[in-house]
């Protein structure tokens, strides 16, 4: 009977070590492993179960259970599979540290040596108690988008404490625990905090280059509708000065009767006109500049536009943020609403104040379904490399103002929301 519970408790609770263990490394590399990978991992908590009842050591069945995470892993996420791994291997030290330090720690307590014998059921007391605390972390990780700064220091701590505790098991004569053990236990915990310092450093590495890639993406957009409105200038600078030209070509088809051509003559001159000529949208000539810009290259593209917005004034957010937000909306609106059918060729623009909140709406029709990867949209342009930031810099824009961004597709019409508190400035 005793055996019967013993099988069942590890049965339990090397499931719920697998499991919790393929979330961690899911939730820290962002992707959603399929159903039957979950049955492989359930299976591999059985192989697990059933060595370890066989009397295989307890490295054996770690081995076991790491093989069965990076299995999955590498199915999922093969181009960051070393990052995998450490995640892995990290978890697997952390969680076998802390089972060996509770049960140590309760065999102390209690004066009992059952609590560090494999063969008593108080030796799985520890083990529930680990589990149970596992269970309360992933709980909270549930609730968080992406493992933050916090999580990471929550880790440091318990790494740390794990070391101490190791350390001082090493000093106390209750227990007759194996000295080349707990030897082994104090080694893994300075691997373990040596391997956290490791993972923050190549996270703020991957941050930075982030941000460079960002501010890349920033320049291309400056740059780019610099070049714009150069061309626009200049188009309108030639146009005034061949204005006498262009006067006498339409003065003598009129005396000539030539109304027609006059007219078709007249229309061919009204388009640089029209490309350089602003409506006055919010009163931020960068922003109406922007905003009539991208209106006229819509409607070259025969893209039916309309815009709706009631700008407030004398905010805290600055033009530049405003720009990044709107240009890359803009540009991806316009981008998908030229593959759209001719029917859903169109483009929305709203902009609402609510209270203190900006609200900023974009709504185009598409043609090709977009693409998306662990929840996220992806560029569909052929130079991935230096495309696919576009959201990124609306969202680091949107930081700023505590903004939010939303995007849903649905019928071919794409819609993207974006969020931003601002507070009123005082103007003398």
């Amino acid at each position: 009977m005793m055996e019967y519970i013993s099988a069942i408790s590890y049965l339990l609770t090397n499931e719920m070590r697998l499991f919790l263990g393929l979330f961690l490394v899911a939730k820290a590399m962002g992707f959603q492993p399929e159903r039957r990978l979950l049955l492989l991992s359930g299976a591999g908590g059985v192989l697990a179960t059933v060595l370890q009842m066989a009397g295989l050591p307890t490295i054996g069945v770690l081995t076991v259970e790491l093989l069965v995470i990076t299995g999955v892993t590498w199915y999922c996420l093969r181009d960051k599979l070393n990052l995998c791994l450490f995640l892995i291997f990290f978890y697997e030290v952390g969680v076998g540290l802390w089972d060996f330090l509770l049960q140590a720690g309760l065999g102390i307590m209690f004066r009992s040596e059952n609590f560090i014998n494999p063969n008593a059921m108080e030796y799985l007391a520890g083990i529930w108690l680990v589990r149970l605390l596992m269970l309360i972390g992933a709980i909270i990780l549930v609730k968080q988008d992406h493992p933050n700064a916090g999580t990471l220091r929550a880790l440091s701590v318990l790494v740390i404490l794990g070391m101490f505790g190791a350390v001082t098991l090493s000093e106390q004569t209750i227990l007759p625990l194996n000295e080349d053990q707990v030897g082994t236990w104090i080694i893994l915990s300075l691997i373990l905090l040596f391997a956290i310092l490791f993972y923050r450093v190549n996270q703020q590495r991957e941050m930075e280059a982030e941000i460079a890639k960002l501010k890349q993406e920033q320049a291309e957009i400056v740059e780019r509708d610099y070049q714009a409105l150069r061309r626009t200038y200049a188009d309108n600078a030639k146009l005034y000065h061949d204005l006498h030209n262009h006067i006498e070509a339409i003065y003598q088809c009129l005396t000539q009767g030539d109304i027609q051509e006059a007219v078709q003559y007249c229309e061919d001159l009204r388009t640089p006109v029209r490309q350089i000529s602003q409506t006055v949208w919010t009163g931020d000539k960068a922003l109406d500049y922007l905003i009539s810009s991208k209106m006229a290259l819509a409607g070259q593209e025969q893209i039916k536009t309309k815009v709706n917005i009631e700008y407030p004034h004398n905010t805290n957010i600055r033009s530049v943020d405003l720009t990044t937000i709107l240009g890359n909306l803009l540009d991806n609106a316009l981008e998908a609403a030229k593959t759209a059918p001719e029917n859903l060729r169109f483009l929305n623009l709203t902009i609402r104040r609510i209270n203190a909140m900006l609200i900023i709406k974009v709504e185009n029709g598409y043609g090709s379904t977009p693409v998306q990867e662990n929840g996220k949209l992806l560029t569909s342009k052929k130079d991935k490399a230096f495309h696919g930031w576009g959201l990124k810099s609306v969202q680091t824009a949107a930081d700023r103002y505590d903004g939010t961004i939303r995007t849903d597709y649905k019928d071919h019409v794409f819609q993207s929301v974006v969020t931003l508190s601002f507070q009123p400035v005082k103007t003398s």
